[in-house]
């Protein structure tokens, strides 16, 4: 049969039309594979963003493909844009479109001027950072935090760092200081009180996070402090294969047993998420929610709060506004960050005015500052 075909295909290459005609079935093939890898991958592309957006955390494989950084799905459209350009102009537009619309909503680029940080009218507006200090790489905060000049500095893993800040030199403009946990505030304002806010775990409570109050110019605001529990050790367990459990894991099967174990850790994080939410939104004051919500944007955690508040960044910020993981040594990150964990909210009472992401530092998180504009009934 191989000398058969052999034998055959060098008489259809010596015989001219023969030839010409082998060559256009060849070339018809091949582009009714380059249009359906082409599409395929276009639908793939699009889905992508709506799994990780209304599923996200609440399925295991979708989990970890949130915290994989996002210019990996891009990759096969490298290959593909050169041979289209060539051979098919119409679906190379498609795939602009669709490539344009994943780094739009997949990877949250903002299309906006770059904001300019402006000093807060006092009792109008205030301006609030965030960072969590943890793995600081000894790194100063002063200069993004002068460049910014915030009202409020919120600290996440920063333990009983607020008698030393009120005693640093470079903090003098915050007269006010408060721990609560591992919780720091720096402010102008006057603290009125602080307390823990704690979310069920398993078998018991955790707190995520601390609700500061303020004296806002006479007027009583909330900011609450936010710090999640990191996945970091989960995630590298799933390096080993098992993040495809939410994929395979069939129901009834030892696979599907183990994606339910799998799953565990993810329905906590999606079922505290909710309580905060709740809490958040219950709460009667103007509220600001700050922190290190280890939640990458685009997933499911993320529109939780998203649909309830306004996110600073998405209001009013540029670009990516990536905070995490610092410098690293990713070449589909350029060497930065990939991720943007990091987020300022506020309720139906603010106005998101402008927000800046730290744009250089070697430390694990890049600090945060956003301003906002009290809305007076």
């Amino acid at each position: 049969m191989r000398q058969f075909s052999v034998k055959r295909l060098g008489e259809i290459l010596v015989d001219d039309d023969s030839r010409k005609q082998f060559l256009a079935k060849v070339r018809l093939q091949c582009r009714r594979i380059l249009i359906f890898l082409t599409l395929s991958y276009v639908i793939s592309l699009l889905l992508c963003i709506v799994f990780f957006r209304y599923v996200g955390e609440k399925n295991l494989t979708f989990a970890f493909g949130l915290y994989v950084p996002r210019a990996v799905f891009l990759l096969p459209a490298i290959i593909l844009f050169p041979v289209l350009l060539l051979i098919h102009r119409r679906l190379f537009a498609l795939l602009a479109v669709a490539c344009a619309l994943f780094v739009w909503i997949g990877m949250g680029w903002e299309i906006r001027k770059t904001p300019t940080a402006v000093t807060s009218q006092a009792g109008k507006e205030i301006t609030v950072l965030t960072y969590n200090r943890g793995q600081n790489a000894n790194q100063s905060l002063q200069p993004f935090k002068n460049a910014t000049t915030p009202d409020v500095v919120a600290l996440q893993e920063a333990s009983g760092r607020a008698g030393r800040y009120a005693e640093a030199a470079g903090y003098e403009e915050f007269k006010f200081t408060k721990s609560e946990g591992e919780f720091t505030l720096l402010s102008r304002y006057p603290i009125v009180s602080s307390t823990l806010v704690t979310v069920p775990h398993g078998n018991q409570d955790f707190a995520p996070a601390a609700r500061f109050e303020l004296d806002f110019s006479g007027t009583p605001i909330a900011i609450y402090s936010v710090h999640v529990i990191s996945p970091r050790d989960t995630l590298k367990y799933y390096f080993r294969g098992s993040f495809l459990y939410g994929i395979i894991g069939i129901p009834g099967t030892s696979l599907g047993e183990k994606r339910k174990i799998n799953q565990v850790f993810w329905d906590e994080r999606v079922e505290q998420a909710r309580e905060l939410v709740q809490i958040m939104r219950d709460d009667p004051l103007p509220v600001l929610i700050v922190g290190d919500f280890n939640a990458p944007a685009g997933g499911y955690i993320h529109s939780l709060f998203q649909g309830e508040f306004s996110d600073a960044h998405a209001e009013s910020g540029h670009g990516f506004g990536y905070s995490f993981p610092g410098v690293t040594r990713n070449p589909l990150s350029l060497g930065g960050p990939w991720m943007r964990i990091d987020y300022l909210y506020c309720n139906e009472n603010w106005t998101p005015v402008w927000c800046i992401t730290e744009s250089d530092r070697p430390s694990q998180h890049r600090a945060v500052t956003a301003q906002f504009r009290i809305e007076n009934e």
